[in-house]
């Protein structure tokens, strides 16, 4: 930053993220609010299926994402909402890199990008 407060600073471009590979990029949805989950089939192949109670535990918004950390923290915190029991009551695509989820409970303000479902997928097969 400048000494001068009426001066302006030049900020350098920054790259922005890489496109997402065959890997990371969704071919096909299915979303089953019957059975409360998630399908996806993987433009390189294989696909993946979600338990919305799993995404719910990993919704990306801001407050979920500081009250996982507060949790993490102080495992005796108090949730401002306990997402136990809630479903998903329907769904949306955002763009054409992410899916965005209306629940029972009036939350709706997580934006689960393919990167991080492909993420999801990948450490739960490396986990079974």
């Amino acid at each position: 930053m400048p000494d001068d407060p009426g001066a302006t600073s030049r900020l350098a471009p920054q790259p922005g993220p890489r496109p997402p590979g065959p890997e990371e990029t969704a071919a096909d949805l299915k979303v089953s609010l019957k059975e409360q989950s998630l399908r996806v089939v993987w433009q390189s192949g294989g696909e993946s299926t979600f338990a919305f109670p799993l995404l719910r535990r990993q919704c990306p918004c801001a407050t979920c994402r500081e009250e996982r950390k507060e949790l993490a923290k102080n495992p005796l915190h108090v949730l401002k909402a306990d997402p136990t029991g809630a479903t998903v009551v329907s769904a949306k695509l955002v763009g054409n890199y992410a899916i965005q989820f209306q629940w029972s409970d009036g939350h709706n303000t997580g934006i689960f990008d393919f990167r991080m479902l492909r993420a999801l997928a990948t450490a739960a097969d490396s986990s079974s």
